[in-house]
């Protein structure tokens, strides 16, 4: 023989007040908050969004100071790094003979899924 709860004027109120009662046994609703973020995080598209920071942030480290005063990424559009260039002399530098190591360093670093090219533009 089942017992039946008795519901206190408390719960009267609250389940007026939403439409429902609420179950007795709330833990098949819960899960931890991290796989709540996670998700939201994921809906939201801005797991993807960390990850760039990740990638500007990292910029001085990758190339060293003297580069990093000449030349500062912008975004991360389409798995492309955008970086703006101070002058067109350093830009040529970058552009022809720095690309290629610096996008190693990147894609070793991100992995090649994350980043799949550099733009360097004056500006």
């Amino acid at each position: 023989m089942s017992r039946r709860r008795i519901r206190s004027k408390k719960d009267h109120l609250l389940a007026a007040w939403r439409g429902v009662w609420e179950p007795e046994d709330l833990s098949k609703f819960s899960r931890p908050v991290g796989d709540v973020m996670e998700s939201a995080l994921q809906g939201l598209g801005l797991d993807s969004r960390c990850d760039q920071e990740e990638m500007l942030n990292a910029w001085a480290e990758v190339v060293g100071s003297n580069i990093a005063n000449n030349a500062q990424p912008l975004e991360v559009r389409r798995k492309v790094l955008i970086v703006q260039v101070l002058q067109p002399s350093i830009h040529y530098v970058l552009a022809q003979q720095m690309k290629g190591a610096i996008l190693a360093k990147m894609q070793e670093r991100f992995g090649r899924d994350q980043i799949k090219d550099i733009d360097f533009r004056i500006g």
